[in-house]
């Protein structure tokens, strides 16, 4: 126990802040007692209040940052099928094009666009502009690029979620006298040899 208290003393420090901040906002629940734990009773209140912690609070966390990871792949997606699009259609350009266009919930239309001059691409808040063809690609470029970093920017944060989740709940499993790490591999040829 006092393993732990040196070595992830100050993390829990800060853990019990938002811990104690969670529980201020739940009605139901006490706070966590600040005093050195003393019985076995204590420890397993102050246990419990950590694993509701992990679970309701950094578990949504996590699913929070995941999902809005997923969001941004699907807008790199949509901004990938424009650059596709707009691959194909430059070559065609000055002629009308016979397409099928999305009118909602996957019914598809024939149309004719009979000016290709200029191809309007969404730019973020609902606003679309005019652009020809290189302008757009310019743009679309531009768009992957953000989106790509932003996306690296939620997978870093998540990986930081899931090692904080790590984290505690190998401390709790030291403090209840569990190993939870992974065996570690034994070196097979060394024991071939003694």
């Amino acid at each position: 126990s006092s393993g732990i208290n040196a070595e992830y003393g100050h993390y829990f420090k800060r853990i019990n802040l938002r811990l104690m901040a969670y529980y201020d906002y739940n009605p139901e629940s006490v706070l966590v007692d600040r005093r050195e734990v003393h019985s076995t009773e204590d420890a397993n209140d102050k246990i419990q209040k950590y694993e509701e912690f992990v679970n309701d609070v950094l578990k949504s966390d996590l699913k929070y940052v995941m999902e809005q990871r997923d969001s941004v792949y699907e807008e790199i997606a949509e901004y990938t099928k424009l650059q596709t699009y707009i691959d194909r259609v430059y070559p065609l350009q000055k002629r009308p094009i016979k397409s099928r266009i999305n009118i909602g919930c996957e019914y598809f239309m024939q149309a004719e666009v009979k000016n290709t001059d200029y191809i309007y691409v969404d730019v973020g808040l609902g606003l679309h502009i005019q652009c020809t063809f290189e302008e757009a690609t310019k743009i679309v470029k531009k768009k992957i690029n953000q989106l790509t970093m932003k996306a690296e920017r939620l997978t870093d944060k998540s990986c930081d979620i899931k090692s904080r989740i790590k984290l505690i709940v190998s401390a709790l499993g030291e403090l209840q006298g569990l190993d939870i790490e992974s065996p570690q591999p034994q070196n097979v040829f060394l024991s071939l040899f003694y």
